[in-house]
Parts: C-alpha cells; sequence; structure tokens
C-alpha cells in the first residue's frame, strides 16, 4: 500500500488540534455570545503570506464543504476572496453556513521531489454562525 500524502496531511493537521474560546461577549437577557475581534475582518487572500502564520486572525465566509478528520472536522470557508480549511474539534458548520471565524493561521509544508506544495488552514479558536435575516412577507 503506498503512501497518501492526503491522508497524511489530514492526519498531521488533526493531530493535538484544540479549540476554545477566547472574546466570548456574554448577552443580556442570556443571548447567544457573540465573537468581538479586536482587529477587522480579513481576507483570505491576503493570509496567504508567511509573516501572517502563528497570527490569529478573524475571518467571515460560507461553508462550501467539510470533511471528517480524527479528532474533529476540516471545514472550507469562502469569503469571496479565496478559500481556506478550517480545522476545529467542534462539530462543523453545515455547508451553505455562512460564519465567523477567530484561528490561529498555520502553515503546513508538504515537499514533493523538492517542492513544496503546502497549504495554509485555520486552526479555529471560536466561531460564530451569521444570522440571516428573515424576509417579511409582502401584502398586497
Amino acid at each position: 500500500m503506498g503512501f497518501d500524502h492526503h491522508r497524511w496531511t489530514l492526519l498531521v493537521i488533526s493531530g493535538g488540534l484544540t479549540a476554545f474560546c477566547l472574546a466570548c461577549q456574554p448577552q443580556p437577557n442570556g443571548g447567544v455570545p457573540t465573537i468581538s475581534f479586536s482587529t477587522p475582518v480579513s481576507t483570505i487572500e491576503s493570509l496567504r503570506q508567511p509573516e501572517q502564520v502563528e497570527r490569529s486572525v478573524p475571518l467571515t465566509g460560507s461553508v462550501t464543504q467539510k470533511l471528517p478528520i480524527l479528532n474533529g472536522w476540516l471545514y472550507q470557508l469562502d469569503d469571496g476572496t479565496g478559500q481556506v480549511w478550517v480545522s476545529t474539534q467542534q462539530a462543523s458548520p453545515a455547508v451553505g453556513s455562512r460564519v465567523s471565524v477567530q484561528g490561529l493561521l498555520r502553515y503546513e509544508a508538504i515537499v514533493i521531489n523538492g517542492t513544496d506544495v503546502g497549504d495554509y488552514y485555520l486552526e479555529e479558536q471560536q466561531r460564530q454562525l451569521q444570522q440571516s435575516v428573515p424576509s417579511t412577507p409582502q401584502v398586497n
């Protein structure tokens, strides 16, 4: 049986990941906690730089795919500027959900024949589903 780089990458990404809440703000009247970002939301396109690695970044986007992995899930987030995989130990949001996530940017190097084909991913620290505004029925 040959070496499967994709499975190995998923195994490495899933190993030792921890999810924790850093900036949840309690809501009045026992409402759902919200995420308080201390910096503006980043774009996925702007993250693909080595100097961004190991920084905690906020993103907002739509979930386009999800994959179960050891000790959690990977879900792909698309913000219109690009896509990034997000690792979590929590249940994955549903495909099509819009979420805000705060996470630690990581880079997983995968060298094949001397070429690095690795990629960036986000280690989820906290997440909030975005509420869609219900449409009001039109009365004629």
